[in-house]
């Protein structure tokens, strides 16, 4: 083998690696597997909000914020919520204090595992 076809070799192993390693980091992040209620889901009042993630959560970073949609549009934030970690700081839990009225809901999270990097969603849902 002469050197031009080794240092093409080693070029296409160090690609191989570093596109492993990427792949590997980027599937490390934490995500959401779950939520109860789920999107669009159309349910009775709940007693809390469930987000199950795909690894522990750091509290201190993670939250979950619930809004009402009011006529024209508008959000309104939902007092009165307690939010804990459960299922061994997998679950992201919002009790509610008071029941929710008809309306549609809006909930937005920020999810944090041990990797320290921040996740971000939002999903909808009706009650009737």
């Amino acid at each position: 083998m002469n050197r031009t076809t080794q240092f093409r070799s080693l070029i296409v192993g160090a690609c191989l690696a570093t596109g492993l390693l990427i792949t590997s980091v980027a599937q490390a992040h934490i995500s959401l597997v779950k939520s109860t209620p789920t999107a669009d889901a159309v349910v009775t009042t709940p007693q809390q909000i469930d987000l199950v993630f795909s690894e522990q959560l750091v509290l201190r970073a993670s939250r979950l914020e619930l809004s009402v949609i009011k006529d024209g549009g508008a959000a309104e934030k939902v007092e009165h919520i307690d939010v804990e970690l459960i299922n061994d700081g997998k679950t992201l839990r919002a009790t509610l204090h008071n029941p929710l009225g008809v309306g549609v809901y809006h909930v937005q999270w920020r999810a944090v595992g041990d990797d320290n990097h921040p996740m971000t969603g939002e999903y909808s849902f009706t009650i009737r």
